[in-house]
């Protein structure tokens, strides 16, 4: 357990981010920082452009297809 004065708030801290699908740097971090995750706009974009290149795609033509239906989101199941 973390002692009150040496435990950080998430949001106080400076961390890089880094695509998770590319490794490209998106927001470099001061040395040392922790490293969190996104999606960068390159990826994002081919994935968008090219849904058949993805497994398991059905090729969706409109992003609507590909939320997750709201059930999903249930904890009565």
């Amino acid at each position: 357990m973390l002692c009150r004065e040496t435990e950080q708030n998430m949001a106080t801290q400076i961390l890089a981010v880094v695509c998770a699908w590319c490794n490209r740097v998106v927001v470099k971090g001061p040395a040392g920082a922790g490293v969190t995750h996104t999606i960068c706009p390159s990826c994002v974009d081919w994935t968008v452009t090219h849904p058949t290149s993805r497994a398991g795609s059905t090729g969706a033509s409109d992003l609507q297809e590909l939320r997750l239906p709201a059930s999903y989101f249930r904890d009565d199941q």
